[in-house]
């Protein structure tokens, strides 16, 4: 039986700070199926640095153990595939912060961009790439 491709996704920042803040939850659940090795996520420098800057903010940090947010970011980093794109996008005029995750599928080839964000989400797809929401991409599995 040939074996099947992992899904290729780019995780939101939302997505990883909303695991780390409420564990059973539909992010949280995203987030063990890169733990379990089920998808290939990819990130760039700017995406790894956002994440890590909002772990810093006081807000999260007196949500989250020091323990915990280690195990966030190093697993995350550990497990993602980094890449760099190479198009500068200007898609998402609301929030232009929110194009390095458009840039990261595109470079990429992702199937998925994961996120809580309503202007990534308002756009569903782009270029081949399907936006979904964290529940959404779980249904679809």
């Amino acid at each position: 039986m040939p074996r099947q491709e992992k899904l290729k996704v780019v995780l939101d920042t939302n997505v990883i700070i909303s695991a780390a803040l409420a564990r059973d939850s539909n992010p949280s659940r995203v987030f063990e199926l890169l733990l379990l090795e089920r998808v290939d996520n990819f990130t760039s420098l700017e995406i790894t640095d956002e994440i890590k800057d909002v772990f810093s903010r006081p807000k999260i940090k007196d949500l989250t153990s020091p323990a915990h947010r280690d195990f966030i970011i190093d697993n995350f980093v550990r497990l993602s595939k980094s890449i760099k794109p190479r198009i500068k996008l200007d898609v998402v005029k609301e929030d232009k912060a929110d194009n390095k995750f458009l840039e990261a599928a595109l470079e990429s080839k992702a199937d998925f961009v994961v996120s809580g964000d309503k202007h990534l989400l308002n756009i569903r797809e782009f270029r081949g790439t399907k936006i979904v929401s964290p529940k959404e991409f779980l249904d679809r599995l």
